[in-house]
C-alpha cells in the first residue's frame, strides 16, 4: 500500500517533469474535441499552469455575461477539423534556461495556423505566460474583459 505522503510526492514530482512541450502537446492530444485546455485553464488549476496575468483574465472571463474569450484559443475560432488539425500538427520549440515558446502549426479547413505558447519557468514548474496566433494577429495578454 502507498502513503498518502508517497502519492504527493509522485504527483508534485510527476507536475515538475512537465515540460512545455509535453503540456502543449497534451492540450492538442486526441483532437480539440478533446482538448486538455479546458482542464488547465479550469479555476482549481489556473495557477498551476498559468501566469497570474492568464489567471486573471481567465477569471475575469468567467464572470462576464459577454465572453472576452468567445473562440476556441487552440484553433483561432470555433470550428474546426480534428482530422485535419491531427494530420497537420507540427509542434517546434524553442527553449532556455527559464522561457519557452512551443511554436504549433497546422492547416484547419485549408487554412494555415500558427499558434505560440510562451512559457516562464517558476521554480520546478513551467506555465503558460501567454498564447497567440501569429496568423490571425491576436494575444491573450492583449485581451480585455
Amino acid at each position: 500500500m502507498v502513503s498518502a505522503a508517497a502519492l504527493s510526492f509522485l504527483a508534485v514530482g510527476t507536475a515538475s517533469a512537465e515540460t512545455p512541450e509535453t503540456i502543449v502537446r497534451g492540450i492538442y492530444a486526441g483532437g480539440l474535441t478533446q482538448s486538455s485546455i479546458g482542464r488547465l485553464r479550469a479555476p482549481e488549476n489556473r495557477a498551476r499552469y498559468f501566469q497570474p496575468g492568464l489567471v486573471r483574465l481567465f477569471a475575469a472571463d468567467d464572470k462576464t455575461e459577454n465572453l472576452c474569450i468567445d473562440f476556441a484559443i487552440t484553433s483561432s475560432g470555433n470550428d474546426y477539423d480534428d482530422r485535419e488539425i491531427a494530420r497537420t500538427l507540427r509542434i517546434e520549440t524553442k527553449a532556455g534556461d527559464n522561457r519557452a515558446a512551443v511554436d504549433v502549426r497546422f492547416r484547419n479547413f485549408g487554412e494555415p495556423n500558427h499558434i505560440r505558447y510562451d512559457f516562464v519557468r517558476v521554480g520546478e514548474l513551467w506555465k503558460i505566460g501567454d498564447i497567440a496566433s501569429l496568423s490571425h494577429r491576436w494575444r491573450l495578454s492583449k485581451l480585455r474583459c
